[in-house]
């Protein structure tokens, strides 16, 4: 848990940058130096899939992803968030053809997944020590602690950026499933852009396979108050969702990496809501996203059942969003928390009443990053 130096009270601190790409230097090893002699043309996507003590559900992600159609070279990285579940060996593991993924899913998903993937693939089970990436499909890096998501996919960007082959990027949740041709059509649509625009995915519920989630992105609220909520087919995206978002390298540079301090959820809010708004004052009547593809989330799977703790990231992380958005914005959403307690304390949700308390207070002490227990 971070507390930031300076109080509510001066919003505009809240409203700094902090989303400028640095990239640390990689470690030089023999293998480095051979790579730095014989230049990369960069043209292979990177799949980002975050782990943390979710081993099962990421086996059943990587089961839908090794049967698309790789339309370039394609490396999978798998980042381990420092589970305490030996989820990166187990990962390892199935890889080699020691262990079995669970896929069990609902019968419309069943071809995504089944029969399972022949064995063994090529799979390297790495630490996080900066270091030329293997050549193999699928790479799984582990780390060394809980970043959090913002921080672990931060991880995993710029492992990826430091190879020189990475040319796109395609950061997923591990609780989806993907369409056999989800990464071929964010290909196509990429490779024909002349603005070369970021690119999310409809997502679809997991349990009710034809049920729309979201339409790749949300829509921020109404007026000076943020609360978001999925987008239906068809609706301007004020931002787009973090559960599939593909970029180019030069569009990852650019928008740098997720802020860190939200540490869990809102994260993907800040990371395209501002690109959005420049790239539509900057092009009448485009918009700023692409959607294609078609994927399966799991709402929740990886996160838990604890109601309160997600009511608080949700309430302090929506409500520091605010704030470095504009002080009407700030106070118009910290007033809506302060009902939102009272509203959940009536219908005798204690637990999400406490958190979103205690989310409110933490926002107004200017504490940010992991919840200490």
């Amino acid at each position: 848990m971070k507390v930031l130096p300076k109080s509510l009270l001066c919003y505009r601190y809240y409203r700094r940058q902090t989303n400028t790409i640095t990239m640390p230097s990689p470690v030089l090893t023999p293998a480095n130096a051979a790579a730095s002699e014989h230049p990369v043309t960069p043209d292979c996507t990177y799949v980002l899939v975050l782990n943390w003590n979710g081993w099962q559900v990421t086996l059943r992600c990587l089961e839908s992803l090794l049967r698309m159609q790789m339309p370039t070279a394609t490396r999978i990285l798998v980042w381990d968030n420092g589970s305490n579940d030996d989820s990166a060996q187990r990962i390892a593991a199935w890889g080699r053809g020691e262990l079995a993924a669970d896929t069990r899913v609902p019968t419309a998903l069943r071809p995504y997944v089944q029969p399972p993937i022949a064995m063994p693939q090529r799979c390297e089970l790495l630490d996080e020590r900066w270091q030329i990436c293997p050549d193999a499909p699928l790479v799984v890096v582990r780390g060394s602690r809980n970043l959090g998501y913002a921080g672990g996919n931060n991880a995993a960007m710029r492992w990826a950026l430091a190879q020189a082959d990475c040319a796109r990027l395609w950061i997923l949740n591990n609780d989806v499933i993907v369409d056999q041709t989800c990464l071929q059509a964010l290909h196509d649509a990429h490779r024909h852009d002349r603005y070369d625009r970021p690119l999310g995915t409809p997502i679809y519920d997991f349990d009710h396979p034809e049920q729309v989630q979201a339409w790749a992105g949300q829509r921020l609220g109404r007026g000076w108050l943020l609360a978001p909520r999925h987008a239906r087919e068809g609706e301007r995206l004020d931002y787009l969702i973090g559960a599939s978002l593909f970029v180019s390298r030069q569009r990852a540079e650019q928008l740098g990496f997720f802020n860190e301090d939200y540490f869990l959820n809102a994260e993907d809010l800040e990371y395209t809501y501002g690109y959005a708004r420049q790239f539509r004052a900057a092009h009448r009547g485009e918009e700023p996203f692409l959607v294609c593809g078609r994927i399966w989330h799991q709402e929740s799977a990886t996160q838990g059942r604890s109601f309160e703790r997600q009511a608080y990231y949700f309430t302090r992380n929506l409500v520091y969003a605010a704030w470095r958005i504009g002080f009407a914005h700030g106070v118009t959403t910290f007033a809506y928390g302060c009902l939102r307690v009272v509203w959940n304390g009536l219908r005798g949700r204690s637990n999400v009443a406490r958190g979103i308390a205690r989310g409110l207070w933490h926002t107004l002490r200017g504490i940010t990053g992991p919840l200490s227990t």
